[in-house]
């Protein structure tokens, strides 16, 4: 007899009544596929340091909003570009094709999407791409960028499948802070961050008063709808397409 959804979903509740039998049959099935067993490395090595743990990804995700990039950028003949979570690539093979001549670097944590971002790059040379294996924006050292996207990175499936009152124990608040304030000391005065697809608003951040904000009029993207806030609460509010920020230009010592 074929498994119905209706016998798939009781299986599964029969499995969590039982909470060894659950944990043994994911570990068996963690084993058994290597995205997973990749994921459950990249969450022992960098734990407590991972926002998004599922690399879920594919080429020109978001062309309307490198289309508005491209267009802001158009001054800069060599713009470097981070692609912050970057997963296996597809992010920063896209950017490629809006901005043939720019020097970008792709870091994320998960080794496994790192090694195929690699493996892509050997079979396709470009001089003007690198990959990084890092959990932050440190390994950046002195680098500077002007323009960062963090596309995707912001969010977690939990939080869109269960959409609770409250994100802290999933992926609090803080942690988003604490990252856009990172790569805020890499941005160039006059540079563009990209934050999108995430559950959070960049104006409740900590840096926002330093940036101006550009919200986009999108035809195929949906602007989003479960956000939280500073108190980790989720936000019953309209929804949101601020996307685009610059940050302003000020004078040595004022940041």
């Amino acid at each position: 007899m074929p498994f119905s959804a209706e016998l798939l979903a009781s299986v599964r509740s029969g499995l969590r009544a039982v909470p060894p039998l659950h944990k043994a049959v994911r570990s068996i099935r963690d084993l058994a596929d290597p995205d997973r067993r990749a994921m459950r490395r990249m969450l022992r090595r960098h734990a407590g340091h991972v926002l998004q743990p599922y690399p879920t990804t594919f080429e020109d995700r978001y062309p309307e909003v490198f289309t508005a990039l491209s267009a802001l950028l158009w001054d800069v003949p060599e713009p470097a570009i981070l692609s912050f979570g970057c997963s296996d690539g597809s992010e920063v093979r896209s950017l490629r094709r809006w901005f043939p001549r720019a020097r970008i670097i792709g870091l994320d944590p998960n080794p496994r999407m790192i090694r195929e971002a690699r493996a892509h790059l050997a079979l396709n040379p470009d001089r003007g791409i690198s990959y990084i294996e890092a959990n932050s924006t440190d390994a950046l050292g002195d680098m500077q960028f002007d323009a960062i996207l963090a596309m995707a990175v912001f969010r977690h499936g939990r939080l869109e499948t269960e959409a609770p009152d409250r994100c802290d124990e999933v992926l609090p608040f803080a942690q988003f802070d604490k990252e856009v304030t990172a790569m805020h000391r890499h941005l160039r005065p006059g540079g563009w961050l990209s934050v999108w697809n995430g559950h959070f608003r960049f104006r409740d951040t900590t840096i926002a008063p330093h940036y101006q904000a550009r919200t986009l009029t999108f035809t195929r993207e949906v602007p989003l709808t479960l956000l939280y806030g500073r108190d980790n609460r989720r936000i019953d509010d309209e929804p949101y397409a601020e996307v685009l920020f610059r940050k302003r230009e000020v004078s040595a010592g004022q940041e």
